[in-house]
């Protein structure tokens, strides 16, 4: 049965959008206040996703399209998605900005009037396409300081950490590869399965294999190219195979592997 489009009153929305730059490595809660703040103050929401050339390696596990799909199945349609690459050092800090709304121009988005971040730091790069970011606040707004061009009305919102539970995206990933399940605590609870499937086998710890096979793990709870060492044999490194059997790491798997 398709659902009944909501009508929504005509007086509820605005026409200011917001934008958040991330590489979006791996969700967590940190993003979601960011994320629901934009939400609630703009008609439209970009997120740009950084360094979108990379993955399958440390520091950057994830590929754009598993990104893209945490990013869906989190939060719906609400945020359109912009994939950004790597440009290299420049002679100008403006030329990330100019780069990021090149970008969005070309997916045919509106130029956005509200970047959200974490930090000042993170944000310096885009005072020239929004507000500066000298002396105080222009005010506070929640969990918020915010900085507002009077010339131009843009806005830069900037979470107060010390009013939210400190999170690392390095300290999430390295708990997710160390297989330790505190990483949950700091990550939404519906995107769990997912990381648990979707992150690199290969950048994570082996996990525990019995001296006895008959006592191995169900292959089914883990994705191909799991690495499992042996009790007793911590030499052989075994890698659960595309039909579902552990055999050990060969010389040409060693050539390639990122390590144990």
């Amino acid at each position: 049965m398709a659902r009944k489009k909501i009508e929504v009153d005509p007086r509820i929305g605005n026409d200011r959008t917001g934008l958040m730059i991330t590489r979006g490595q791996v969700e967590h809660l940190g993003h979601g206040a960011l994320k629901a703040q934009m939400m609630l103050d703009n008609s439209r929401n970009v997120i740009g996703f950084g360094s979108s050339q990379k993955s399958g390696e440390f520091g950057n596990p994830l590929t754009q399209d598993q990104k893209k799909r945490a990013q869906q199945g989190a939060w719906g349609d609400a945020f359109s998605m912009v994939f950004l690459q790597d440009i290299g050092a420049t002679d100008r800090s403006s030329d990330w900005a100019d780069y990021v709304f090149d970008r969005i121009a070309s997916h045919q988005l509106p130029e956005p009037t509200d970047l959200y971040a974490g930090s000042v730091h993170e944000a310096r790069w885009y005072e020239d396409h929004f507000a500066p970011l000298k002396g105080s606040p222009t005010y506070r707004r929640g969990l918020f300081d915010v900085w507002e061009s009077f010339e131009t009305g843009k806005r830069i919102h900037i979470l107060d950490r010390k009013l939210h539970i400190a999170i690392s995206s390095s300290e999430v990933r390295t708990l997710i590869e160390r297989r330790d399940r505190d990483w949950r605590d700091m990550v939404p609870a519906k995107l769990w399965d997912f990381y648990e499937w979707e992150y690199p086998p290969h950048l994570r710890d082996a996990i525990d294999l019995s001296d006895t096979e008959e006592f191995w793990p169900d292959t089914k709870d883990f994705p191909i190219g799991t690495k499992g060492i042996r009790d007793g044999d911590e030499d052989t490194v075994y890698i659960l195979r595309a039909d579902g059997k552990w055999r050990p790491r060969t010389d040409a798997d060693n050539a390639k592997s990122l390590g144990d």
